[in-house]
């Protein structure tokens, strides 16, 4: 049974693919912007960058010290990694209030969602995928979509990024 302010609305063809597919994909883009907006607005994304460049510049030389058997060398950039795991996790824990900001809302809103669709499926698949079968109930599909609308939304946000090869590390004055 649909909650009644949404079929007083009128919403009730939104029960019935093409439509709850639409939906559903357009709903995991809107929050998946609304996010990935919020971790812009927080995020130093130099910073950011930089840590990660000098993060996987200390991988490339802790495993040529580790293929070296330079033990001092190892010592070394262990230290360094431990202060480097320190700033990680104060980034990691600024977004974390911020995915918790938006837990609550998203909470709320999947209740009243779950009870309009209930288990009726919400997609197609073209094929019959393991695990999923060939029809897709809220859960399955939003998810789905929530991993690919994040990709490209996280990319279009610049929060993710590609890290060259040689690529440096440059230091803020």
């Amino acid at each position: 049974m649909a909650p009644p302010l949404l079929s007083a609305l009128g919403w009730e063809f939104l029960r019935e693919p093409p439509a709850s597919t639409l939906f559903i994909l357009l709903l995991s883009a809107a929050v998946n912007l609304a996010v990935g907006v919020a971790n812009r607005m927080v995020t130093d994304i130099e910073e950011y960058r930089r840590w990660m460049i000098e993060s996987s510049r200390l991988r490339r030389e802790m495993m040529e010290a580790v293929r070296r058997g330079d033990q001092r060398r190892v010592a070394r950039l262990q230290k360094r990694q431990q202060r480097m795991m320190a700033e990680q996790s104060k980034m990691t824990m600024e977004r974390m209030k911020l995915t918790l900001f938006f837990f609550i809302p998203l909470i709320l809103i999947w209740n009243l969602l779950i009870k309009f669709f209930g288990k009726a499926p919400i997609a197609y698949m073209p094929f019959k995928a393991p695990w999923v079968g060939e029809t897709l109930n809220i859960t399955v599909w939003y998810i789905l979509c929530s991993l690919a609308t994040n990709v490209v939304i996280s990319r279009a946000l610049g929060l993710t990024f590609e890290i060259e090869a040689g690529e440096e590390v440059v230091q803020k004055t």
